[in-house]
C-alpha cells in the first residue's frame, strides 16, 4: 500500500466531507442558474459573467480552503523546510564526528599492532591456576595432619589451604629469592636450602598423615611410608616453581600484554563509536525521509483534492451556462456565454515541495 493510499484512508472523512460539499454545490449551482434564466440574466448583450458567478465561484473556493485547513499546509511546508534544515545540521556534526572518530580508529589500529605480544605468551591468570590447583589438592590430602594437632575439621580445611597459598607464593618468588644471592654458587645454596626445607616439611607432614591413617581401626593392615608422599609432594612444588620461571610472563610481557589490552579496548570501544554513529546518521535519514514521503503523500492528497473541487467548478459553470438558457423566456444566448474559459482563478495551497 502506497503513502498515498495510507494517508488518504486516515482521513476518510475530508474526503466524505468535500463530496457532500460538491454535491451542495452542483444543487445551488442549478438552482441558481434557474433563478437567473427565469429573469433572463445576464441581458443578452451582457459581456460579464462574473457577477452572475462570483458566489458559485466563493463556495468553491471556501471548499479548498476548508481541505487546506483540515491538512494544514503551510505548517506542513514549514516542517519540512524547518526539519531539513535541522537534519541537515545534526548529519554534518555526525559526519565530522564520524570522521574524527575513523582518524582515531587508524590511530588505534597502528597501536594495536606494534603492540601485539608473541605468541606462545601464557596469560598469567592461567599459570597462577596451574601452580595452584596441584598444591592445593596436595594440601587437602594433609589436612588431617593438622586434625592431630586438635584442630576440628573446618579449621583444618582452612589451614590447608592457607598453606597452599604460601607454598604457591613461595614457588612465584623463589625465583627473586635465588637472585638475592650475589654468586652462582651462593644462588644454588639458597635454591637448596629451599628445597631442604620444603621437603623437612613434607616429610614431616607425611609422617603425620602416616601416623593418622594408622590410628584408623580399617588401617591395621596398611603399611606406609612418608617418602614418597613427601617425594610427590616435593615434585608439585618444584613442578609449580618450574611453571613460574619458564612460562610466567616477566614484567616487560605482562606490561605489554597490558598495553595490548588496553589498545585492543581502545580499539574495540572505537568500532562500537563508530557504528553507534553510523546507525544514528541512519536513523536520522529515515526519520527525514518518512516525514518528506508523509507530507508529500499530503501534498499530493490535498492536490487531487482540489483538482476533484475545481473541475466540479468547471463542470459547474457549463452546467449554469446550459441551465441558465433553458430557462431563459428570451430563448437568447447572452454575449458572455460566447466565452468558454473560466472567468475566475483558484487560489490552491497544495504544491509541490522541491528539496535542495
Amino acid at each position: 500500500m502506497s503513502t498515498l493510499e495510507k494517508s488518504m484512508q486516515q482521513r476518510p472523512e475530508l474526503t466524505a466531507f468535500v463530496q457532500e460539499q460538491l454535491k451542495q454545490f452542483d444543487q445551488y449551482n442549478l438552482i441558481d442558474a434557474e433563478n437567473h434564466g427565469g429573469r433572463d440574466k445576464p441581458s443578452l448583450s451582457e459581456q460579464n459573467i462574473k457577477p452572475y458567478l462570483i458566489g458559485n465561484h466563493h463556495k468553491a473556493q471556501a471548499i479548498i480552503g476548508h481541505v487546506a485547513t483540515e491538512l494544514q499546509a503551510a505548517i506542513l511546508v514549514s516542517e519540512v523546510v524547518e526539519n531539513e534544515k535541522i537534519t541537515q545540521r545534526k548529519l554534518q556534526t555526525l559526519q565530522n564526528k564520524l570522521v574524527a572518530v575513523k582518524e582515531k580508529a587508524v590511530e588505534f589500529e597502528k597501536t594495536l599492532k606494534d603492540t601485539q605480544f608473541e605468541d606462545g605468551w601464557f596469560h598469567p591468570y592461567l599459570i597462577w591456576l596451574c601452580i595452584c590447583i596441584p598444591l592445593l589438592g596436595d594440601s587437602m590430602l594433609n589436612r588431617p595432619a593438622f586434625e592431630t594437632y586438635g584442630y576440628s575439621y573446618i579449621e583444618s580445611l582452612g589451614i590447608s589451604v592457607l598453606l597452599a597459598a604460601a607454598l604457591a607464593v613461595l614457588a612465584h618468588c623463589f625465583s627473586r629469592i635465588v637472585a638475592l644471592g650475589k654468586s652462582v654458587w651462593q644462588k644454588r645454596a639458597i635454591g637448596a636450602a629451599i628445597f631442604l626445607l620444603i621437603t623437612a616439611l613434607f616429610y614431616y607432614l607425611a609422617d603425620t598423615r602416616i601416623s593418622y591413617l594408622s590410628s584408623e581401626p580399617d588401617a591395621a593392615n596398611v603399611h606406609l611410608s612418608a617418602v614418597p608422599i613427601a617425594a610427590m609432594s616435593v615434585l608439585l612444588f618444584g613442578v609449580a616453581v618450574g611453571l613460574k620461571h619458564f612460562f610466567f610472563p616477566t614484567t616487560e610481557q605482562r606490561k605489554a600484554i597490558h598495553e595490548y589490552q588496553a589498545s585492543k579496548q581502545q580499539y574495540d570501544d572505537n568500532r562500537a563509536e563508530q557504528q553507534c554513529i553510523e546507525q544514528e546518521i541512519e536513523t536520522l535519514k529515515q526519520k527525514q525521509e518518512e516525514l518528506r514521503q508523509v507530507n508529500s503523500a499530503l501534498y499530493v492528497y490535498g492536490g487531487r483534492l482540489e483538482d476533484m473541487i475545481i473541475s466540479h467548478a468547471y463542470a459547474g459553470f457549463a452546467t449554469w451556462q446550459k441551465v441558465n438558457m433553458m430557462h431563459r423566456t428570451d430563448n437568447g444566448r447572452p454575449l458572455c456565454f460566447d466565452h468558454d474559459e473560466y472567468p475566475f482563478a483558484f487560489q490552491r495551497n497544495f504544491k509541490p515541495i522541491h528539496h535542495s
